[in-house]
């Protein structure tokens, strides 16, 4: 039986520009609308592993999980629970497109490109015990032999519902809400996914279906997630005038768009009229040599002018750079920092070139063995993962955030408050905030460049090993009777840490347990062991507190493995019986 499908998103692992925007993709919703449809049972999960709870898994017929490069870990780690407890698995979205074998390596089916509809196929054969040799996208091991199937026409976006975002438990939470109006993209960018995924073909919903849409979200924020908002722009135009019309005008709501639209003043004039309030600009370079090599086919006087024009109407403007390109300097760097300043864009974002799975930046960094990493969390611009041709990746990487830090400074704060408002000021002033905490999180990765520099391979001994410790010892005194001490061990070991937690563990000297590893691990990214086969727990409450300060634990260490003297069955029934999340550790 296949009745109730469980459908999840996991968040991006690390702190970033867009951290403290809750918003899920739109993926999902759609194809869950379209299940709904025909008769499922459907939850709709996006968040953190917390966010996750074990009934939601064991509770659900089928898994399926969307991906982007960063989240793939996430994704797989979700997946490897589920089929442990034999819950089919299918993963989705631009990684698993493009990692077929390695997603096949996690769950049990891939559907490649775009699965609005060749989801639903999927389900109805598994429902019926037919193999999908026939559904257009899927891939999947039968009889030893990996198949591909052919991948499906473009989706014809007039024929999907609109999609039904209360199938998120946790919809109220929203702080932004997806609204798609098109797919495609007719430029092709070298280190974009988006034509690989989606086409260069502009494919477009109905003007009718969209402000239909839209209606719900009249006194909330939107963000059009198009690629291109304004690829066609006479429709663009035919959208803006429905929502002025019908008054169907979000109370925040901004879109991605190509400087070209700023050399048409009517669709400005109409996107002021319509209540935007900001645009996000791919501008990647000002270095001519950089975009021509991105194929971006626009210049920087095509960049000054547009923000000139978008500020000329009141719109704020996001600039997102690309940094790391085979002609970029360190003086492309400065040079693009002062000049994101000397325009006034309203907040940056200076991004590391990287190379998706599905591109030809990706295919030519490979092919030149100039990739440092495949871990994939860190696939996420805030990473230096390649080497680049005129700097360091330890250059490139220190250069940028020193780049960040000048932008979102305190004495650039209330740059342009008499240009756009308050609002630009309040986004500035979240830029300081989080690049700030996003250095504190990641000073590791700086260390594991300057490592991977002086030539110490990483998996040498993790990325970065502080001899801080030798050993620390620690013995917490029992709650009533002397034998119920606990013995805490901490020591350096071949390619991380291992704690050593003998003796009796309860609420009285938990808490000051992990309070001590916390303060004796040093600020870095290792792998981390600890080890409780000799633990004994006062009782499950114990237990289960213990599983949750673990995961809290995790946040600060590469992985955690557990070394525990059950099984992991059992250790199943008594994480469900609490209904945690799950949990981020390994059983070692």
């Amino acid at each position: 039986m296949l009745s109730k499908i469980t459908l999840i998103e996991p968040k991006a692992p690390s702190s970033h520009v867009y951290s403290m925007v809750n918003m899920p993709r739109l993926g999902l919703p759609l194809i869950g609308s379209h299940l709904q449809s025909l008769g499922y049972e459907v939850n709709l999960i996006y968040g953190s592993s917390d966010s996750i709870r074990m009934a939601d898994i064991a509770n659900s017929d089928l898994v399926g999980i969307s991906t982007t490069t960063s989240t793939a870990p996430e994704a797989y780690r979700i997946a490897r629970y589920a089929s442990e407890r034999r819950i089919p698995v299918v993963l989705g979205g631009a990684h698993a497109t493009f990692m077929v074998e390695e997603a096949l390596e996690n769950g049990d089916y891939v559907c490649r490109g775009e699965a609005d509809f060749t989801f639903g196929q999927l389900l109805d054969h598994l429902k019926r015990g037919e193999v999908p040799l026939t559904v257009p996208g899927v891939s999947f091991y039968h009889q030893g032999r990996l198949i591909n199937n052919p991948l499906p026409e473009p989706v014809n976006l007039e024929t999907c519902a609109i999609p039904d975002l209360t199938l998120f438990s946790n919809s109220d939470s929203f702080s932004t809400y997806p609204v798609m109006t098109s797919r495609g993209c007719p430029f092709n960018c070298t280190f974009c996914s988006v034509t690989a995924m989606f086409g260069r073909k502009y494919r477009c919903r109905s003007i009718e279906q969209v402000l239909e849409e839209l209606a719900p979200y009249v006194n909330k924020s939107v963000f059009f997630c198009d690629d291109n908002f304004a690829a066609n722009r006479s429709r663009t135009k035919e959208l803006l005038r429905g929502m002025i019309d019908r008054q169907v005008i979000p109370e925040f709501w901004g879109a991605q768009v190509r400087t070209d639209a700023a050399r048409d003043e009517e669709l400005l004039d109409l996107m002021q009229q319509a209540g935007c309030k900001m645009v996000y600009v791919g501008f990647e370079s000002i270095n001519p040599l950089t975009l021509e090599s991105f194929n971006k086919m626009q210049g920087v006087s095509d960049i000054e002018y547009c923000i000139e024009k978008f500020h000329e109407y009141g719109i704020m403007l996001h600039g997102m750079f690309v940094f790391g390109g085979d002609d970029d300097t360190v003086k492309t760097i400065n040079d693009t920092v002062d000049f994101a300043l000397d325009n006034r864009i309203d907040t940056a974002q200076f991004l590391f070139l990287t190379p998706l799975p599905g591109t030809s930046t990706f295919q030519q960094m490979e092919a030149e063995n100039r990739l440092l990493t495949r871990d994939w969390s860190l696939y996420d611009g805030h990473h230096v993962v390649f080497r680049p041709r005129l700097m360091s990746p330890l250059e490139l990487q220190v250069e940028t955030m020193k780049g960040f830090r000048r932008f979102y400074s305190a004495r650039n704060l209330l740059d342009n408050l008499l240009l756009t408002g308050k609002q630009a000021v309040a986004f500035r002033a979240a830029g300081y905030y989080l690049t700030r905490k996003w250095e504190r999180e990641n000073g590791w990765y700086y260390k594991a460049l300057e490592r991977q520099q002086e030539g110490i391979r990483p998996q040498q001994r993790g990325f970065e090993l502080q001899k801080t410790i030798e050993s620390f010892k620690q013995k917490l005194p029992g709650r009533n009777k002397p034998q119920e001490t606990l013995d805490l061990r901490v020591c350096e070991i071949d390619g991380g840490f291992r704690v050593e937690l003998i003796g009796y563990l309860n609420k009285f000297n938990m808490k000051k347990a992990f309070r001590m590893v916390r303060n004796a691990l040093p600020e870095t990214h290792m792998d981390l062991t600890i080890s409780i086969n000799q633990l004994n727990f006062d009782s499950e409450e114990v237990f289960k507190q213990f599983v949750q300060e673990v995961n809290r634990l995790s946040a600060k260490v590469r992985s955690v493995y557990l070394k525990v003297g059950m099984s992991r069955s059992r250790l199943n029934q008594v994480l469900e019986k609490y209904n945690l999340g799950i949990p981020y550790f390994e059983l070692s």
